[in-house]
């Protein structure tokens, strides 16, 4: 069985805000007023015209103008303590631990997708079935694994140093390799404070 930390309600519901905004580019721009080019005279006088009074022919109330409070390029990152996400991710992988299954070793001779859907498929764990979301955690990525896993859809492989919360919420079944469970056992499993 899998040992973490105290299973609490709430952590794992934190680290999906910092990593959902990295799906978000944050490139997004408009130019303001100041930024459109022309403008620099004013389209009538103040006076004697009849019409509403103008300084610009730039002002984000006509065509052409500048836009008012629109998107800047900006980091949507959140910042979140070490501690705050480790026991985010001890807590998902707790409430995954029904969900997770351990192999001894995942390793292909060639890069082949179909011997590793079939291999996964034998396990239980299909990631060729509608609407499959497969974690598959290894040690070390060989190329041949990630050749062949790197067309399949309803699989995401990850390193045990590159495990997130968001791919373990999100995964029906997770396949863990031995040595990358006694690695996350070692890393988020409960501290014994030497006295």
């Amino acid at each position: 069985p899998l040992c973490f930390s105290p299973l609490l309600s709430h952590p794992h519901h934190q680290p999906t805000p910092p990593l959902s905004p990295l799906f978000s580019q944050g490139t997004a721009s408009t130019l303001t007023r100041s930024e459109v080019q022309g403008g620099g005279k004013k389209p009538y006088a103040q006076k004697g015209t009849g019409n509403a009074r103008q300084g610009s022919r730039r002002t984000p109330l006509r065509p052409g103008g500048g836009i008012t409070f629109g998107p800047k390029p900006r980091d949507w990152g959140i910042k979140m303590n070490k501690k705050e996400r480790r026991l985010a991710m001890a807590t998902a992988l707790q409430s995954a631990a029904g969900d997770t299954m351990v192999v001894d070793a995942v390793s292909l001779a060639s890069p082949k997708t179909s011997e590793l859907v079939a291999a996964l498929a034998r396990l239980g764990a299909d990631p060729m079935a509608p609407g499959a979301h497969i974690l598959l955690v290894v040690e070390a990525v060989s190329r041949e694994l990630a050749m062949a896993a790197r067309n399949v859809a309803g699989l995401t492989l990850a390193r045990v140093g590159a495990l997130n919360a968001y791919d373990v919420l999100r995964a029906d079944r997770i396949v863990l390799e031995k040595g990358a469970l006694a690695s996350i056992q070692d890393f988020y499993g409960p501290k014994v404070d030497d006295e």
